[in-house]
């Protein structure tokens, strides 16, 4: 997407800090070496979500800064890889740029404020889900859908997202938009933590997709905004930001750039960059995004009312709720393999995963005092002087097991759906 330098300047006044020299401080240090510990907890039951018995990597990650992954850390990427799409951004008939977005709901698309600006910017654009290459390198027959601004168009400047109905099929009806599945907004302000690694999945410069993978350092949560930082990896306008669980933490927007000598800033390849350029070929200090839990507090309190959000609000709420939940694009043949409805039997119990280890589930509380708290290796207490290293408050956390596992199919044509319920 072509930005202007007045967009870059608005990212650079929000950065208060040198990201280098913080990203250098984290290198040493585990997220939840000087997170608070109710912040902490709640990232926990997020990762929980993967599983009970997926979650010990998930677990040892943000206790123990342990880099291992399950290998379904690949397969869940491109399920969420699904949803994400080219914006192609048009001037009545003149193409002018391209960006970013993905789908959030069945029908809505969330992208930046910056690359669609207007309702009618919208209604001449469109979006290529699945531009992308296969496991031979070859193109991807991608699936190309109008906008429909007319059913809903919501644009906030100061939080640098739009939201945009997309229509239902593509213009020969052989496609619908919600067989490539939508990513839950959670409203949770705790679904990463500082010094957790951030994947992006992104259309940089227009071309096929690609995923900068963990290759961004959170390195400071402000208010809406998510900073990080990346040796490497360049962003594009619009694209989701995800952490290990490939749950959708933020939007990226742009960042603050290298500059040289005279206040030039600096392309890749040395030059002096201008405003004809692509985004994508600019040195980022540092990358900012603007966290989910800001979009859904902005929509629910503007447009809460409007069936889309609802529908919205409602997708998103198993997320809020702590549970971790992935939309399955209609590409991914096991997910249609799977039947309608499929529920572990609440009667059933089931011992305590490896995973969860310190962590006991329902567990029994003594006659007449508190439940036993809960234990988490590595992880300090509230500060109170109440609780022992590594012990927090079993107060803040419910953990209840058996987990209740739903699928959930679209009615025919819709993406099936995969839920996690930690209740």
């Amino acid at each position: 997407m072509i930005v202007t330098r007045e967009l870059i300047e608005r990212a650079e006044a929000g950065l208060e800090f040198d990201p280098r020299s913080v990203r250098r401080a984290l290198a040493d240090r585990t997220p939840t070496s000087d997170a608070d510990p109710a912040a902490v907890q709640r990232r926990l039951v997020h990762v929980l979500g993967e599983g009970p018995d997926a979650s010990e990597l998930a677990i040892d990650r943000i206790v123990a800064g342990s880099d291992a992954l399950n290998v379904s850390y690949l397969e869940r990427g491109m399920i969420a890889a699904d949803a994400v799409a080219r914006v192609a951004v048009h001037d009545g008939a003149r193409l002018v740029g391209y960006g970013t977005g993905f789908m959030v709901s069945p029908r809505l698309l969330l992208t930046n404020y910056h690359v669609l600006t207007t309702a009618d910017t919208a209604v001449h654009s469109v979006v290529d889900f699945r531009y992308e290459y296969d496991a031979l390198g070859h193109l991807v027959e991608r699936a190309t859908f109008g906008l429909d601004p007319a059913a809903f168009f919501f644009g906030d400047p100061e939080l640098d997202v739009t939201l945009v109905a997309v229509a239902p099929e593509t213009a020969d009806g052989s496609r619908r938009a919600s067989d490539f599945g939508w990513l839950r907004l959670s409203a949770s302000a705790d679904t990463v933590l500082r010094g957790e690694w951030l994947s992006i999945i992104q259309h940089c410069g227009g071309r096929p997709k690609q995923v900068s993978l963990r290759q961004n350092l959170l390195i400071t949560r402000s208010g809406p905004d998510l900073w990080y930082v990346s040796e490497t990896a360049t962003g594009s306008s619009g694209a989701p930001i995800f952490n290990d669980s490939w749950q959708v933490v933020g939007l990226h927007r742009l960042g603050a750039p290298a500059r040289g000598p005279s206040g030039e800033i600096l392309t890749a390849d040395g030059e002096r960059w201008s405003e004809w350029m692509d985004e994508s070929r600019i040195v980022w200090r540092a990358n900012v995004g603007t966290r989910t839990s800001a979009v859904v507090a902005r929509l629910a309190a503007t447009h809460g009312s409007h069936p889309l959000v609802q529908e919205l609000l409602r997708e998103g709420a198993a997320d809020a709720a702590e549970a971790i939940v992935i939309p399955l694009g209609a590409g991914v043949t096991r997910a249609l393999q799977l039947p309608t409805v499929a529920e572990v039997d609440d009667s059933t119990r089931h011992e305590p995963s490896p995973a969860l280890s310190g962590i006991e589930p329902n567990a029994p509380q003594q006659s007449g005092g508190a439940p036993d708290p809960l234990v988490v290796p590595g992880v300090s207490g509230n500060g109170s002087g109440s609780h022992p290293p590594h012990e927090l408050p079993a107060e803040s956390i419910t953990v209840t097991v058996p987990l209740r596992i739903t699928v959930r199919a679209g009615d025919g044509g819709g993406a099936p759906l995969v839920g996690v319920d930690l209740s």
